[in-house]
């Protein structure tokens, strides 16, 4: 018995002060003593406190590891672990105050982080934050990161940087005289959501041109690119949206948007203020200032759209309106929208895309009726011979009919073949008119001949240059027989730099897109509202000369 007694003792010894009865000698070569001494003396102090028991251990004496640790952290005064909050007081003021401030109370931003919880019982108060449960168990480790990351993620800001140069080269110009551009875009976005249910976006954008053609060059005479501002300043995009009850999803500002099924021709993109450039690296267009009403339908396939057009409107007659509605139908995506505007002609459209065999099929057709565009008609050959004349009362169709195709050549490999018909009967057929529609305004490029086909073969990531690829398009305005062929070659350099390369050449009969004309001398008289260059050269005469090759470069950082 007296054995029994003693090994009890001994046992009870060990548990009440595990740093004296437990210390590994490895341990304490590692850690040192004093550690050993510190948790011996808070699990006894910790003892002492529940069984209502006298303080022991490092309180009765102090050793030398703990003269050490008041040489480096400070004076223990006595307390476990060295004073600590008279220390963190010094430092940093009041230690509960500073918490509160930085963080508000401990209680609700765990539960704006975790959730409600159910507290652990325990035999004794802790500091130790709780760990939140997921009904009547605890949450995992999957579902507290992902609720820390939704918490972290509530605004997130971005951007890209597009540094680009072009050279174009023209007829009967030396190489060395030839018209650099280099219009650079500098865009910074802020992305917050708050919840699941409420998010807002903006993102701003700055143009630098380092370089811009002069006043006579062809290229600003054409566009009036030499009356363009070196540096400006716009919001790309600027919106906010949130849904009703889940059902209703809205979006209000100014927001990108694009209709239309077709990869070089969008008649049915009402919205838009200007004409998708289909050979850029991306759309860079700037958003329009829209209210959209979102209806998703998911169980028999519809989306519904109502929309107000209030992108430049200053009065409430200013505001137009737009429908469209979506139906998926097995394999089939079908779209039908309208559009009107005061100022604008009433617009009807529908676009349609399916699988036919090896095919991917696109169309989409477009009726535009109360045009109040000036057309041109009678003898082109000289500027002033041409009469204007309306088509206000007629309904003008715009067709666009393409199929894709991809073809594998490897394991993991295919390139894509594509071509596209436009038919556009606001065009014209004769390329004599065109000085006509620079004077009137109505120059749009893409939209001039009435007859447009286009071809692509495009591969991305082929054979072991998996971040490169590869385009190349051509495009003719049929009805002036003119053409564009040009080669794209991207490839992607350090993860997030991309860089973009191409070279295009002009060719065919002189039209839209080998647009060279002798401008005849019209006087001082012609009383014409032109760029002051075209102006000058309207007056006097001469000639535009027609571009032959093109070649550009761009160095595109996404961050």
């Amino acid at each position: 018995m007296n054995e029994a007694r003693i090994a009890a003792a001994v046992l009870a010894a060990a548990l009440v002060a595990p740093g004296a009865a437990g210390a590994d000698e490895r341990d304490e070569a590692i850690f040192g003593a004093a550690a050993y001494e510190q948790a011996g003396a808070v699990a006894g102090s910790a003892d002492a406190q529940g069984d209502g028991g006298a303080r022991t251990g490092r309180d009765e004496a102090p050793s030398a590891d703990g003269d050490r640790d008041d040489a480096i952290f400070g004076g223990t005064d006595g307390a476990p672990f060295g004073g600590s909050d008279d220390r963190d007081e010094a430092m940093f003021g009041d230690v509960d105050g500073r918490d509160d401030a930085v963080f508000g109370d401990a209680d609700d931003r765990d539960e704006a982080m975790f959730g409600g919880s159910t507290i652990l019982p325990t035999s004794a108060p802790s500091d130790r934050p709780e760990r939140p449960r997921d009904g009547d168990g605890l949450l995992s480790a999957t579902e507290i990161d992902r609720r820390l990351g939704n918490a972290a993620d509530k605004v997130a800001i971005g951007g890209m940087i597009y540094l680009r140069a072009q050279y174009d080269a023209y007829e009967d110009q030396p190489a060395e005289a030839a018209p650099l551009t280099s219009p650079n875009l500098f865009d910074l976005y802020l992305d917050a959501r708050p919840n699941d249910h409420l998010r807002f976006y903006s993102r701003a954008r700055i143009t630098h041109r380092f370089a811009r053609p002069d006043a006579s060059s062809p290229a600003a005479l054409l566009t009036g690119g030499a009356d363009v501002p070196q540096t400006d300043f716009a919001f790309d995009q600027l919106w906010m949206k949130f849904d009703v009850e889940e059902i209703l999803f809205v979006t209000a500002g100014r927001q990108p948007i694009k209709w239309g099924a077709g990869r070089f021709w969008n008649p049915t993109d009402f919205l838009n203020r200007t004409r998708r450039d289909p050979l850029a690296v991306f759309d860079e267009r700037l958003g329009v200032g829209l209210l959209k009403l979102h209806l998703p339908i998911e169980s028999s396939g519809w989306n519904l759209y109502a929309i107000g057009d209030f992108e430049g409107a200053n009065r409430l007659e200013g505001i137009g309106g737009a429908f469209r509605v979506e139906k998926l139908i097995g394999d089939t995506e079908l779209s039908l929208s309208t559009a009107v505007h005061r100022d604008q002609p009433l617009r009807l459209g529908a676009d349609v895309s399916f699988p036919l065999w090896i095919f991917d099929v696109r169309a989409e057709g477009a009726v535009i009726h109360g045009d109040e565009t000036v057309y041109f008609r009678g003898v082109p050959q000289v500027l002033l011979d041409t009469t204007p004349f309306s088509r206000e009362d007629d309904w003008i169709p715009q067709v666009v009919v393409g199929a894709d195709v991809d073809i594998p050549y490897g394991d993991d490999d295919y390139f894509t073949l594509g071509a596209e018909y436009f038919y556009n009967d606001a065009g014209y057929d004769d390329p004599r008119y065109y000085p006509a529609l620079m004077v009137s305004g109505s120059f749009t490029p893409l939209y001039l001949g009435r007859h447009y086909g286009a071809f692509y073969a495009s591969a991305m990531g082929p054979g072991r240059w998996n971040d490169t690829t590869l385009i190349a398009s051509v495009m003719a305005n049929l009805s002036d027989q003119s053409y564009l062929g040009r080669f794209d070659y991207r490839v992607r350099l350090l993860t997030y730099l991309d860089v973009n390369t191409f070279v295009a050449w002009h060719f065919g009969n002189y039209g839209e897109f080998r647009l060279g004309k002798e401008i005849p001398a019209l006087g001082a008289s012609a009383g014409l509202e032109l760029p002051p260059a075209l102006a000058q050269l309207a007056e006097e005469g001469g000639t535009i000369p027609a571009p032959t090759v093109s070649a550009g470069a761009g160095l595109q950082l996404s961050f």
